[in-house]
C-alpha cells in the first residue's frame, strides 16, 4: 500500500513510516485486549489464570514480533518495491489462444 502511495521514498522510509502510521491502532488494540485478559487474569480464578497468562505472553509476542521483527526481517530479506507492487501486465492473447480449451464453456 505505502509503495504505491510513496513513489519518490525508498524502502527504509515506506517501512519506517509504516510503523509510525500502526504504531497507534497498535498500542491502542494491545491495551483494550490486555485490560480484558489482566480481568481473566485476576478474577478468573484458578481455572482462568494459566489460560489467561497464555494469552498475555502471546499477545506480547505477538505485537513485538509483527512491529519490529517483521520490519526487520524484510529489511534483512531485501524487499524493495518491485517485490511487493504487482506490475500493470496485461495477459498475453496469443498464449491464451495457444489453449484447446479457451473460450469453452462447460
Amino acid at each position: 500500500e505505502n509503495f504505491r502511495k510513496y513513489r519518490k521514498m525508498n524502502t527504509r522510509e515506506i517501512i519506517d513510516n509504516a510503523i509510525t502510521s500502526t504504531i497507534s491502532r497498535t498500542v491502542i488494540t494491545h491495551g483494550s485486549t490486555e485490560m480484558m485478559v489482566l480481568a481473566m487474569l485476576i478474577f478468573g480464578g484458578p481455572t482462568l489464570f494459566y489460560f489467561a497468562l497464555a494469552l498475555t505472553i502471546g499477545i506480547l509476542f505477538g505485537i513485538y514480533s509483527s512491529v519490529f521483527v517483521a520490519a526487520a526481517l524484510a529489511m534483512w530479506l531485501g524487499v524493495t518495491r518491485e517485490d511487493l507492487v504487482k506490475g500493470d501486465k496485461k495477459p498475453d492473447d496469443t498464449a491464451r489462444n495457444d489453449d484447446p480449451n479457451f473460450g469453452a464453456q462447460v
